[in-house]
């Protein structure tokens, strides 16, 4: 509502370095993510890893001492969420020990493939963050473990986690993947390209894909198997500029004839959106940059 400034709610996440309990940190995780979309792809992206690292590190080493270093269980339900959330949080926001970690289990399980050594909860979080900081071998060790898996929740954990990678090649690779239902079961594309596009490094490969795309998707799997809606309101959610709405309008223009079926309201919906975001970044950055900078003690220049 524009009656306090952005950062007033920003700063009830200073008191995170000392929370320890599932639900504060699962809101505030949840309200951060708006933030991410937005600025990820600016230059308030370092000070704001730089924060929520710092205010994730106490959690990361609260579990690391409860799990008798990382091999037990936590006995609380809320507990086992909020290990996965330490886990997740600290590897993607560059916490060292937190990557070292999590790569080491995933060496073990390369090199004996046969024997996850992974605990099931912490899989996926695992899976990401290794593929994120790994390479090809990596990549193709995950998809080699995606394609024999037997067992669904394990396959949906496998597949997400080859959409973390960083790397541009094997992000295009895995959406060319998407056109061939051999690779990629129809029913799985929408997701694997909403899961490229969740990724800082894969929202504009996504949008692209899309984009150049769009027609064979529409006639090749129609209304059925493909949930276009959830398509596009992935590939559009970090618009945040003039140049994204532009390009969206264009989208829209090019494909007008043709309709958008089962997406329509979808990108109605992206468009106000998208209107929406550019107002709150030109209303909101410098003031979120600086915020940020200063609780780092990374005093950044202000323009």
């Amino acid at each position: 509502a524009q009656m306090v400034p952005t950062t007033l709610a920003l700063r009830t996440t200073s008191y995170l370095s000392q929370e320890t309990e599932y639900m504060p940190w699962q809101s505030a995780l949840n309200n951060l993510h708006y933030f991410d979309l937005m600025l990820d792809q600016t230059e308030v992206y370092q000070p704001m890893q730089e924060y929520i690292r710092k205010q994730v590190t106490p959690l990361f080493l609260y579990f690391k001492n409860m799990t008798s270093n990382w091999t037990k269980v936590p006995e609380k339900h809320t507990d086992q969420y909020n290990h996965v959330n330490a886990l997740h949080t600290a590897c993607r926001t560059g916490l060292t020990e937190c990557q070292d970690l999590t790569c080491m289990w995933f060496k073990e399980w390369m090199d004996h493939p046969e024997h996850n050594p992974i605990h099931p909860n912490l899989r996926f979080a695992v899976y990401c963050s290794a593929v994120a900081a790994g390479g090809e071998t990596e990549w193709n060790f995950t998809w080699s473990q995606f394609r024999m898996a037997t067992v669904a929740s394990e396959a949906s954990k496998l597949m997400l986690a080859l959409a973390c990678s960083t790397n541009p090649q094997l992000l295009d690779r895995y959406l060319s993947d998407t056109l061939n239902p051999t690779m990629i079961r129809k029913q799985d594309a929408t997701s694997v390209i909403t899961a490229v596009a969740s990724n800082r490094a894969g929202q504009s490969l996504a949008w692209d894909f899309v984009r150049d795309h769009w027609e064979y998707m529409f006639t090749e799997y129609g209304v059925g198997s493909f949930s276009f809606a959830s398509l596009i309101s992935g590939v559009t959610a970090r618009f945040s500029t003039p140049a994204d709405l532009q390009q969206l309008l264009d989208f829209m223009e090019k494909h007008k004839d043709a309709g958008f079926g089962s997406a329509a309201l979808a990108v109605d919906q992206a468009l106000e959106r998208t209107k929406a975001n550019i107002k709150w970044v030109h209303q909101n950055k410098q003031e979120v940059l600086h915020w940020f900078s200063s609780q780092t003690g990374n005093q950044q220049k202000i323009y």
